[in-house]
């Protein structure tokens, strides 16, 4: 392979440096043209290149700059070998676009395969260059490019959204950067390709860990890191490759517990708006106090908007100490699992033990909370119906998510809510029966661990039309969702379950049996996993270092996670 940089602009390309061996670039250099200056750095560390390079100008222009290489490989995007000329992208560039159509790569990444060796190049996240990054492999040309900008266009993708070119201004002072990373790898599949690519993210932009497990965990959230396009903070973080540019808010709160403190307060600023529906609030005061624990400022007007919101959910009705969360009017989204209705009057036990998480963190941030806690503990506790916690006081099913507050509760306080009885009987009737499928546990089971039918996820004959495309076993209709069982687990092993770190550790085995990540969730009926690299997964890795760190778990997880994942790379 011969490689160059480019540096594109509205009327032409100009040829800035020939490289033909880029891993033999070393230090820096200046280049000077009759238009540009170019300033070129290489800096080394351990086996990655990390190369930057710096375009002025006198005058105002509008560029981006690339990485061209050319020669006989295959090229690989992430999404796996290349045959017919295609331009990746990481943003369609409109927070409203939900149901967008782009060839997306989860990470801006070109890999050059020849025989059993790999040339592996990835710029960094996307949010450094305007969200403009595109990686354009032309393999009937044998030429790729990976670029901060955008050329314009969907080749061979005729059902794409229209994409206009994107430049970047500079001039008067102002100048552009593009970094990227360069390194050698024996990696040649996919899985591997991808193993390699996670583990050079956290060396090169993480926390330098040789755990790749970490590496996965970190490096898909890293690059969904993405500049902010409605202005409300500099950057935010996308749940996924599927998520258009848009922050969502329980799945940030998970995602950013393993991104640096800059992104972490910067995606938590994002959230500077109307949040009064699902557990929006609730979620909040517990960022907002996970925000100050650090040493940060919280959002006080916003806090105080959560707080006022939380009271006054819990006195719609009776002020008994239950959590009656806003809705739509149809009683859907009320929570995480947005398309089940719940009647009005109900008390599910996810949003109830979020709730007194929030009222714990709203006393520790100076709220009056009274003895709203106590009276929010003692409703929990009575969901318990002798066998298990149910999903609702109204819905006696069986569901993974009971126990997230008390996993939250002890993260941040050190301390647990929830008797170890309630726990330990829920957790056998859910493990020991239909509820656990080869390919993880239902979200949301009947208490014979069956399927359930799409009726009782609705309301008074109601059915949420959500429902009419889900079959039985996918998404939220008796599918495993990664974060949800994995927090059930690490709930039960707070409460001394004996057998439930080896149930945590099958379960990870699942989603990296099936393509060496995690997902949002697995299909329980076809074994399918779906939306992989999904980012709240990462919340997993850093409470159960957080357990090893305080002296509560061994790192034997961790070792599995990780001979696990160097198994099934090849």
């Amino acid at each position: 392979m011969k490689y160059s940089y480019i540096l594109h602009t509205k009327e032409k390309n100009f040829l800035i440096d020939e490289c033909a061996d880029i891993f033999a670039q070393k230090g820096e250099k200046t280049i000077v043209s009759d238009l540009y200056e170019f300033h070129i750095g290489c800096e080394e560390k351990g086996i990655y290149k990390i190369i930057e390079i710096t375009v002025s100008a006198k005058e105002e222009s509008s560029v981006y700059i690339s990485l061209c290489g050319k020669g006989e490989c295959k090229f690989y995007s992430f999404k796996g070998p290349c045959f017919d000329e295609r331009i990746f992208r990481q943003s369609p560039h409109n927070v409203h676009n939900y149901q967008f159509k782009m060839q997306r790569g989860a990470i801006p990444m070109v890999a050059a395969v020849e025989g059993e060796k790999s040339e592996v190049f990835v710029s960094d996240n996307p949010s450094y260059f305007e969200n403009a990054t595109t990686q354009h492999l032309l393999p009937n040309e044998n030429r790729f490019y990976l670029s901060s900008g955008d050329p314009g266009g969907a080749p061979n993708y005729p059902e794409s959204d229209h994409f206009e070119p994107i430049y970047h201004k500079i001039g008067n002072g102002k100048t552009h950067t593009f970094r990227f990373v360069a390194f050698r790898s024996n990696a040649h599949t996919l899985k591997a390709i991808r193993r390699e690519v996670f583990l050079m993210i956290e060396k090169v932009w993480g926390g330098g860990s040789d755990s790749l497990y970490r590496a996965a965990c970190f490096a898909c959230n890293y690059m969904h890191i993405r500049k902010n396009e409605t202005g409300r903070s500099d950057k935010w973080v996308v749940a996924g490759i599927e998520y258009a540019n848009t922050q969502y808010f329980r799945d940030s709160f998970y995602q950013t517990w393993i991104l640096d403190e800059y992104t972490q307060d910067q995606c938590y600023r994002a959230l500077d708006y109307e949040f009064k529906d699902a557990e929006n609030p609730l979620i909040y005061l517990i960022w907002s106090y996970r925000i100050f624990k650090n040493g940060k400022t919280f959002n006080q007007k916003r806090a105080d908007q959560a707080f006022e919101t939380v009271k006054a959910c819990m006195n719609k009705f009776t002020a008994d100490g239950g959590y009656y969360p806003n809705c739509r009017e149809d009683c859907s989204f009320r929570n995480w699992f947005d398309i089940c209705c719940y009647e009005l009057d109900d008390i599910d036990a996810y949003n109830q033990g979020l709730c007194v998480c929030a009222l714990e963190a709203a006393k520790r941030l100076g709220y009056d909370i009274g003895d709203l806690k106590e009276k929010a503990i003692a409703r929990y506790s009575a969901l318990f119906n002798g066998e298990y916690i149910p999903m609702s006081e109204k819905k006696q099913f069986l569901a993974l998510d009971i126990t997230v507050g008390e996993v939250l509760y002890y993260m941040l306080f050190d301390e647990l809510f929830i008797s170890d009885e309630m726990v330990e009987k829920t957790y056998r009737k859910i493990c020991d029966g239909a509820s656990k499928t080869p390919y993880g546990i239902k979200i949301v089971s009947a208490p014979d661990g069956s399927y359930l039918p799409v009726e009782a996820f609705g309301l008074n004959g109601y059915v949420h039309p959500g429902f009419d495309t889900i079959e039985t076993g996918r998404y939220a209709n008796g599918g495993s969702y990664h974060v949800y069982e994995m927090l059930f687990h690490i709930a039960a092993y707070l409460h001394g379950v004996s057998d439930a770190e080896k149930n945590m550790t099958e379960r990870l085995m699942i989603d990296l049996d099936y393509d060496g990540a995690t997902h949002e969730y697995m299909h329980t009926i076809k074994g399918k996993g779906v939306k992989a690299n999904q980012g709240w997964n990462a919340a997993i890795w850093v409470i159960w270092n957080e357990l090893i760190q305080r002296g509560k778990a061994t790192d034997a997880f961790f070792r599995t996670a990780d001979a696990k994942m160097e198994s099934i790379a090849e």
